[in-house]
């Protein structure tokens, strides 16, 4: 029965039992920077109401003494002191029992070596050997040259073990949060090859360099006991970041624009450049009061510039203003607490944590957006430029209509004089001989030899050779015809026509002519501009026969069916096409001849017609004897009844 009385004491005494000791904070400033331990405990302390003093920015040292009770109340375990906030530079810890008998001591502190910490912790965290109920005393001498804050807890090994995961999960959280977002940007970097995302993840990587040197996460994990790097890491960040932050935003916001604005951006940028000088010159207490108060001015200044780029229509502004807004209200809160003018140190030591976060993802938000205007400004201009390319086309290829025409119609004017005399040509024989019938018929009318049966001669002769003159119009009518239609044709038909135009220059020329069609080839497109075409190889293979003095002078005429195509193949024996000019003869004014027989417009012409009015093509090659064109249509689609 008693045992089971005892165990039920036990478990009351431990639900009433606190894991945290309360404590009477009293505090003394050493100006002199001589008192000891010794020496101090005759001075008079000035007792505070606070259990988290905060001194300010000060460097010189200031003794804490505590007085607690550790009652029969409290379980049997180890007790720990824990300071956290970690840029303490000095930390000297002694503990008396009630007849103040030094109990233990021990040494701690940011500028003293990491691996002789009692608890590898960015906090700082000493056992107190309470080995019994009683009356204590803690005397801590502490200096730094920095804000002198110090939040102190005596508290059991429970609520150590406690409270070690919730910063644990919230550096975490923090630093896996900026990890992210530099890789995020820095993919993007490689994606874009924007200068401005470098910048920035220039920017988040110092700040996160000046962040592990106020938590102790740097001095824990990363760049340990070196004590310059330990001293200087803070003033560094944060002027690096400083810096940094002001060339982003002048990249950023395009503030060369604001001439004004840029300058006072450059001057706000060499003065931070003074400050990390003055890190390698001055004591660190005159740096970080400087650098305390740009943290301020800073921000204010770069929100400045955010809405002055904002106001002229720079959306990306949007959320680089909100971000630094956001920083801004941290670093106030921070930089405030920092010098003791507000307190609240579980909240405000993490404003500029919370701040520089929502600020980093707002900037990196900043910079998507960036990329979006930029895409939706290409596109529109992009847009843009296409409906006037489009325009310019069409004007452009209406021109090149209008200049092919001017060619063609050219070129035919050009053959106007050839054509003219093939007539001339074809109606001087007829001419004389309705000449010498006329003669006959008068000199026989005179001398009235004249009878029926030499009458009706007369007007055989004179009517067959009216009709030889008619046919010769006909043959030549509806070439020169502006705006001839399309129309479904044989091209051998084609070809006895163009031949029959140019009778009696080949005739002159004694040409044989050969005609070999292997099928019934049948096309649609405009009968006259093929003729035409045709007209113009006959003329250029006559004058190369002529020119070359070929005697058995040659001209033959192959036309056949091939996959819904139809090949019409002209082929000379006049020696064929020099190599050096065969590529450039269908170039426009491009001739061998001398300029008063020759325009250079004949291939090119011909090509033209073929290819844009024909949609078909025409090529150029030299064979054993002589130079053949080849000229492809496509075959004429058979008629539905």
């Amino acid at each position: 029965m008693i045992k089971y009385f005892l165990s039920f004491l036990f478990i009351c005494a431990s639900l009433i039992a606190h894991d945290e000791l309360s404590y009477n904070l009293s505090y003394l400033s050493d100006n002199t920077k001589k008192l000891t331990i010794d020496t101090v405990q005759n001075k008079k302390f000035i007792s505070s109401n606070s259990k988290m003093l905060n001194l300010g920015i000060t460097n010189s040292p200031h003794w804490f003494k505590l007085k607690f009770t550790l009652s029969n109340k409290e379980p049997v375990h180890s007790w720990w002191l824990k300071i956290a906030y970690p840029p303490l530079d000095y930390i000297d810890v002694y503990l008396y029992d009630e007849n103040n008998t030094q109990i233990s001591s021990a040494y701690t502190g940011e500028l003293r070596p990491f691996k002789d910490r009692s608890v590898a912790d960015p906090a700082f965290i000493e056992e107190l050997q309470l080995r019994h109920e009683g009356n204590y005393t803690l005397y801590l001498r502490i200096q730094t040259e920095g804000a002198l804050q110090v939040p102190i807890k005596i508290i059991n090994s429970n609520k150590l073990i406690k409270e070690q995961y919730r910063p644990i999960l919230l550096s975490g959280l923090y630093y896996g949060l900026f990890i992210i977002i530099l890789l995020y940007n820095i993919i993007l970097y490689f994606y874009t090859r924007d200068k401005n995302y470098l910048l920035y993840i220039a920017f988040v990587t110092v700040f996160v360099f000046y962040q592990l040197s106020l938590d102790g996460i740097g001095i824990a994990f990363i760049w340990g006991d070196y004590p310059w790097i330990i001293h200087n890491a803070s003033p560094l960040g944060a002027s690096g970041f400083a810096i940094l932050a002001i060339v982003f935003a002048r990249s950023f916001l395009h503030t060369y624009k604001y001439k004004t604005l840029d300058k006072v951006l450059k001057i706000l940028l060499y003065l931070t450049y003074g400050i990390l000088i003055a890190v390698f010159i001055f004591p660190y207490h005159y740096v970080i009061q400087s650098i305390g108060a740009f943290a301020i001015i800073v921000p204010f200044v770069l929100i400045f510039s955010g809405f002055t780029a904002l106001k002229d229509g720079y959306r990306p502004a949007r959320f680089y203003v909100l971000g630094w807004v956001m920083f801004l209200l941290g670093c106030i809160f921070f930089s405030l607490n920092k010098f003791a003018i507000i307190g609240g140190f579980e909240l405000m030591s993490r404003a500029m944590q919370i701040g520089s976060a929502i600020e980093m993802i707002l900037l990196s938000w900043a910079l998507g957006d960036r990329i979006k205007s930029i895409r939706d400004e290409y596109l529109i201009k992009s847009n843009e430029l296409n409906k006037t390319l489009q325009q310019q086309v069409k004007v452009s290829l209406l021109k090149e209509r209008q200049k092919d025409k001017m060619i063609i119609q050219q070129s035919r004017l050009a053959a106007l004089g050839e054509m003219i005399e093939q007539i001339a040509h074809q109606w001087r024989q007829p001419l004389n001989t309705l000449a010498l019938i006329n003669q006959n018929l008068y000199f026989k009318y005179k001398l009235e030899s004249f009878n029926e049966e030499e009458f009706d001669k007369a007007h055989d002769q004179i009517n067959e050779n009216l009709q030889y003159m008619s046919q010769t119009i006909d043959d030549f009518r509806g070439f020169y015809k502006k705006d001839p239609q399309k129309e479904s044709y044989n091209i051998e038909d084609v070809i006895h026509s163009s031949v029959s135009i140019s009778e009696s220059m080949i005739k002159y020329a004694k040409i044989n002519i050969s005609i070999n069609s292997k099928a019934d080839c049948v096309v649609t497109n405009i009968r006259n501009e093929l003729m035409q075409v045709i007209m113009n190889l006959i003329k250029n293979a006559h004058d190369a026969l002529i020119e070359n003095k070929i005697e058995n002078r040659q001209i033959s005429f192959d036309i056949f069916q091939k996959e819904n195509k139809v090949y019409l193949c002209i082929e000379d024996n006049a020696g064929g096409i020099s190599e050096k000019i065969i590529e450039k003869i269908f170039n426009p004014y491009f001739t061998t001849k001398s300029k008063e027989t020759g325009t250079g417009l004949g291939l090119y012409m011909s090509k033209s017609i073929i290819q844009e009015h024909m949609k078909g093509t025409i090529e150029a090659e030299n064979t054993k004897e002589g130079a053949r064109f080849t000229i492809i249509l496509p075959q004429a689609k058979p008629t539905v009844t």
